[in-house]
């Protein structure tokens, strides 16, 4: 596993930001003028990540100039999958976006592992396939450009936000413009035989559709090892009564939950240093949160 003092390498300049003796106030105003300096020469860079993979980063878009500038996304839900999968593993990676933590499966899994990479929104996903190509990853990584759902059918989706394509979703009454018509399938149908025999992890942040993805899971579990890990971008304020249902349906099933720490502003990732330890839950959070669920205790080092 790379060491955690190792998660962020990023460029000079971010670099000496990062370490300025200023108030952390006055080092978010630094980057966040660095960066509007950057976008008026050109909108795309191509970003080096702490695990060594390259991306095409538009820093007009909230995630992908995060990962430009600092060379991580989502600091510690990336330690929960490195702490996870090892060579040999598959992991499911749904709702893909450009490819990062797809990048980062493909180089824990290794040659002899399988990373099964899911994105509804074509034009996200001609993105993921640009990024994967420059990594050369034809040989453990497949991409699916589909939405996951619990009966297959068109299924609409919307933009929410042109400065976050990660934002969109399948979920109307989150607001949005309608984009496009998706093909939707169930999980059980897009995975092949061997790639389910040896799933080791899930990964699911498809704002606000991860009900239905958990129901059918559910429903199915005995298809799947006992070693499956999932992590789930839970977002309570959707339908809370949905996801408290769900939650004790995972318990039932010998899950234990374990939130993952997660922001998303500049400062946290300026003060960020070392991942946190998992903090065992028993209830459902009430607002949005990153959770692990696994059946067997969580791996820290």
């Amino acid at each position: 596993m790379t060491d955690s003092t190792s998660y962020f390498k990023p460029p000079l300049v971010q670099g000496i930001i990062r370490v300025l003796p200023l108030p952390l106030k006055w080092r978010v105003f630094a980057l966040r003028a660095y960066n509007m300096m950057l976008r008026m020469m050109r909108s795309e860079y191509l970003a080096t990540t702490y695990f060594g993979a390259r991306i095409h980063c538009n820093l007009r878009d909230l995630v992908q100039s995060f990962i430009f500038h600092f060379g991580v996304w989502e600091p510690d839900v990336s330690s929960v999958l490195e702490r996870n999968l090892a060579p040999g593993d598959v992991f499911v990676d749904i709702g893909a976006n450009i490819g990062y933590d797809t990048l980062l499966g493909s180089v824990r899994v290794g040659s002899t592992g399988k990373v099964v990479a899911i994105e509804a929104s074509p034009r996200t996903f001609s993105l993921l396939q640009r990024n994967l190509e420059i990594n050369k990853t034809s040989s453990n990584v497949r991409a699916v450009n589909l939405a996951i759902s619990e009966h297959p059918g068109k299924i609409s989706l919307f933009e929410i936000s042109e400065h976050n394509i990660g934002a969109a979703t399948t979920v109307a009454s989150r607001g949005g413009t309608l984009m496009t018509s998706v093909e939707g399938l169930p999980l059980t149908e897009i995975l092949m035989p061997d790639e389910r025999a040896r799933l080791r992890l899930i990964k699911i942040d498809v704002e606000g559709a991860e009900p239905g993805i958990l129901r059918h899971l559910l429903q199915n579990l005995s298809l799947y090892p006992k070693t499956m890990d999932l992590i789930v971008e839970v977002s309570p304020s959707d339908d809370l009564q949905a996801w408290a249902d769900l939650f004790d349906q995972l318990k039932a099933a010998g899950f234990a939950a374990y939130e993952v720490p997660n922001e998303y502003d500049r400062a946290w990732y300026i003060s960020w240093r070392q991942p946190s330890p998992l903090q065992p839950i028993e209830t459902l959070p009430k607002i949005q949160r990153d959770l692990f669920f696994t059946r067997w205790p969580p791996r820290h080092e």
